[in-house]
């Protein structure tokens, strides 16, 4: 399977690349929250966040009425090292819904060849959810009820445009 991805700040397009190529991207926090993916030659388009394999599982308090995210464990490590969020900084795990201080967890505490060793954000991560109910499926699910939405509503005002104006024509007047 092929993916694109499609950069939120610039709209420039990058692949087609495999999906390891853009798990790679991800881990190495390339990927954006605003970013979208594609898997279908360009023709439907989804937040990176919403792919469940490219890991973007956290959510950074930078401050108390502002999150940034979802996002990937290396991008919040890049934000530790650019001294841009420390460890009394709250992170929440999307997939299980736990808010916790990065001082308090052990992945941060380790030197940072370890944090980046091969394999290890995603076995950690799939790990910590295991019997979990996963919060980026809900996410999708709600998106995708908003989207259904969306669309009814839009149909809800043609019809209503549709009959306003054949009103104003029956009547001559404006209702």
């Amino acid at each position: 399977m092929q993916w694109y991805l499609r950069k939120h700040d610039d709209e420039s397009l990058h692949g087609p690349v495999t999906l390891e190529q853009l798990q790679d991207w991800s881990l190495a926090a390339k990927v954006s929250p605003l970013d979208k993916v594609s898997s279908d030659d360009k023709q439907t388009w989804r937040r990176a966040p919403m792919v469940e394999d490219l890991h973007m599982d956290w959510l950074v308090e930078v401050s108390d009425d502002y999150l940034y995210g979802p996002t990937t464990f290396g991008a919040v490590q890049e934000f530790l090292a650019a001294d841009e969020i420390d460890g009394e900084t709250f992170v929440i795990n999307t997939r299980d819904g736990r808010r916790s201080q990065i001082k308090d967890m052990p992945a941060f505490r380790k030197p940072p060849e370890e944090r980046n060793a091969p394999g290890n954000v995603t076995s950690r991560l799939d790990g910590e959810a295991k019997g979990v109910v996963n919060l980026g499926e809900r996410i999708i699910q709600i998106e995708e009820m908003l989207l259904q939405q969306r669309r009814a509503l839009e149909e809800a005002e043609l019809r209503y445009q549709r009959l306003r104006a054949k009103y104003i024509e029956k009547t001559g007047e404006t209702p």
